[in-house]
């Protein structure tokens, strides 16, 4: 029970993240999939919740051509973060890096190819990486930022009260 709660209560923070005010590309969604290890090790809540809060969150705050995209990009961070069998902060930090830059690379892909925005060549795929190059860095930031934060409230979490559904 106390899972489900916390799974509860990571899903309501991550889809309020989307839907309130925030710099472009800020917020925890996708610290939120590299971190769900920590919590859970069902392969399904891994692969699947990251990509039913990006849905849910879209429903309120629109849909757009490029989703499959994104959500191809949160099964790919995914099915990279099961790869792992031992999650601490060295695997998390490169993870980190690692899933907003694929994110990054695949959605920019999808914008260049579903759009008129650029040239269908590769002069005008680059384009489309350098113009998203801001969004990238707030993506990376963000990543790092709230995995951390994620990862030490864990440990503040397990030093002060030992939740069994926590390794």
């Amino acid at each position: 029970m106390n899972l489900i709660k916390s799974l509860l209560f990571f899903s309501v923070l991550i889809i309020l993240s989307r839907i309130i005010p925030h710099p472009p590309n800020f917020t925890p969604l996708i610290a939120g999939a590299i971190f769900l290890p920590f919590m859970s090790q069902d392969k399904r809540v891994i692969l699947t919740l990251p990509i039913t809060l990006v849905f849910i969150s879209d429903l309120i705050i629109g849909f757009h051509n490029t989703m499959l995209w994104t959500y191809s990009s949160f099964l790919l961070i995914g099915l990279i973060v099961l790869r792992f069998s031992k999650f601490d902060l060295k695997n998390l930090l490169g993870l980190s890096i690692l899933s907003p830059t694929l994110f990054f690379l695949v959605s920019n892909f999808g914008v260049w190819s579903s759009s008129e925005m650029y040239s269908k060549d590769f002069l005008g795929l680059m384009e489309s990486y350098l113009m998203a190059i801001p969004f990238y860095a707030n993506s990376l930031i963000s990543t790092i930022f709230f995995s951390l934060v994620f990862y030490a409230t864990r440990n503040i979490a397990l030093e002060t009260r030992p939740f069994n559904y926590f390794k």
